[in-house]
């Protein structure tokens, strides 16, 4: 027992000796490294001017507002320039942290506030705008990014015009702060002698086809098109001396938008689903045997009642199969009994057998190569 307590003194006398050793000379253990001096090798940013669209201006949760653009991609660019050069970076700025624009005093459909996170989802902030478009700001803006611009746009010299809003060809984001209605982006930019650029343009020629499920509303910008509009910009920018820094297309398919909601959502223990297992595997069962008639391979459809399933989508580059499959389920002796299981007379099994057709004709389960956009949670 004495031995243990002596150990234990020692121990403690020890430690005290320890702390009281690293107090006194803490000092000796404490060296900083000094700092490098910044340099700018050649460039001059003490004139940074930022051209491109969306991911320029600071644009995010679906809209555009102060503290997105406060925290942009050129502007915090500007705030490392800053460090070297006496750099001047102006924004122009919304009036809040609501998002979304007036136009002519109205809320406009296409220009919503913010999106916010309810706990749940991302909704809409519950809020007016209070950006009016035909409130024109006085420049010159060194950040040049207008959200949805294209390549081309930076060469259109109606793209600020307000008489073009009507027709859709002018952009309200642009027009809040274009020096001029018949200027453009490129040359409210380069009347204020940049002498250092940032051009980061392209995502939006592809990004709208892409949100739109390639439906044609928003093609994707030709080749020659593209080529030319970056190509101009470019020898125009350096054509003053300029130095600057090009930035590549990102990949559209990583965003967020097309990788959110995943392909095979439908799990057997929500009870929305999965007590109706049963019944659509009996249904879709039916069709799959038209398609083993068929023999059609990689459309069969059936739900699992022990792990998550994929939706069923309609895939518009399948050969439609709408009349084949209405052909079949009506030739079959045993269709009006299958019809019959479900409460409806037998008389329905033509009806029933068009309707099947028409609305699985070209359809099989998603695959993990297939991208879902992001409003398709809701459904």
């Amino acid at each position: 027992m004495k031995s243990t307590k002596y150990i234990f003194k020692l121990i403690w006398i020890f430690s005290f000796i320890l702390f009281t050793y690293s107090c006194d000379e803490d000092d000796d253990f404490t060296t900083e490294e000094p700092t490098p001096e910044l340099v700018s090798g050649e460039a001059d940013f003490s004139v940074y001017v930022s051209i491109g669209n969306s991911l320029t201006s600071g644009y995010t949760d679906g809209a555009l507002f102060k503290a997105g653009q406060e925290n942009s991609m050129a502007n915090l660019l500007a705030q490392k320039f800053a460090l070297i050069d006496a750099t001047a970076f102006t924004q122009p700025l919304m009036n809040d942290n609501i998002g979304g624009l007036l136009i002519g005093g109205q809320p406009n459909p296409r220009f919503l506030p913010r999106l916010v996170f309810n706990g749940t989802a991302p909704v809409r902030l519950n809020a007016t705008p209070t950006t009016e478009v035909f409130n024109v700001l006085s420049g010159p803006f060194s950040n040049m990014g207008v959200p949805g611009a294209k390549s081309f746009h930076v060469l259109f010299d109606g793209y600020g015009n307000p008489q073009n809003l009507a027709l859709g060809t002018a952009n309200p984001y642009f027009v809040r702060f274009a020096s001029s209605p018949t200027t453009t982006i490129l040359q409210d930019a380069l009347s204020q002698g940049p002498t250092f650029f940032s051009l980061w343009l392209g995502g939006q020629d592809v990004l709208g086809y892409a949100t739109t499920g390639g439906d044609g509303t928003d093609p994707i910008t030709e080749v020659a098109t593209f080529n030319f509009a970056i190509n101009t910009a470019l020898s125009a920018l350096v054509s003053t001396g300029a130095q600057g820094v090009v930035a590549n297309v990102p990949d559209i398919n990583s965003l967020p938008h097309f990788t959110t909601v995943p392909y095979n959502p439908l799990s057997p223990e929500n009870p929305s689903f999965g007590p109706q297992i049963p019944t659509l595997n009996t249904i879709f069962g039916a069709i799959n045997d038209v398609y083993a008639f068929l023999n059609v391979t990689g459309r069969n459809i059936e739900f699992s009642t022990e792990g998550n399933s994929a939706v069923v989508i309609k895939d518009e580059t399948l050969t439609d199969l709408s009349a084949q499959i209405a052909g079949v389920l009506s030739a079959s002796p045993s269709f009006p009994a299958f019809v019959q299981q479900f409460g409806l007379p037998a008389e329905a099994a033509p009806l029933v057998a068009q309707l099947l057709g028409a609305t699985y004709g070209q359809a099989r389960q998603a695959t993990e190569d297939d991208l879902f956009v992001l409003p398709s949670s809701s459904v």
